[in-house]
């Protein structure tokens, strides 16, 4: 008993003595005119314009969609702009019939929308226990207990691709 103990514990010291090296090779450090370079391309290779606060209409969001049990909500984007979008920022507030607010939200969209099409944005869901459906959504019948609301989509930055 104490031959196999030892047997294995000599094992267990071969396998740790030759335990994997980590350690990454041929690296060499930056010098400063490989650090400025690097620095002026990334300056020069900027692929959107930002544009914060925009005007009215430049997209347009409507035919907002979250049924009952859904794990994603959805819209339809539209941009009205003579460029194409790559991308927003935006911030979905969520109200009760009453108005009274029940949730807040920001979502940044990574969407390619060409200029004056429409496109499809998905998001994840923020009602995680699924008890909530947007009032223009189906209700299924069988609903024992479902909470409708409404949303408000405010967009706070466009990114359009050069």
């Amino acid at each position: 008993m104490k031959t196999h103990f030892l047997l294995a514990a000599c094992g267990l010291l071969v396998i740790a003595a030759n335990a994997q090296t980590t350690t990454r090779r041929g690296l060499r450090p930056l010098t400063k005119q490989t650090v400025t370079t690097a620095v002026s391309q990334a300056d020069t290779v900027a692929t959107t314009d930002t544009l914060v606060a925009p005007q009215a209409h430049t997209v347009d969001i409507a035919g907002y969609d979250k049924p009952l049990r859904s794990r994603r909500e959805t819209f339809f984007v539209t941009n009205n702009a003579d460029k194409s979008v790559e991308g927003m920022a935006i911030t979905i507030t969520y109200f009760d019939r009453s108005r009274r607010q029940l949730h807040q939200r920001p979502a940044n969209i990574r969407i390619d929308i060409p200029a004056g099409e429409t496109r499809q944005a998905v998001l994840k869901s923020w009602d995680t226990q699924q008890a909530f459906y947007h009032i223009n959504s189906p209700v299924p019948s069988r609903a024992q207990q479902a909470t409708p609301y409404e949303v408000k989509i405010t967009v706070d930055t466009i990114f359009f691709t050069r």
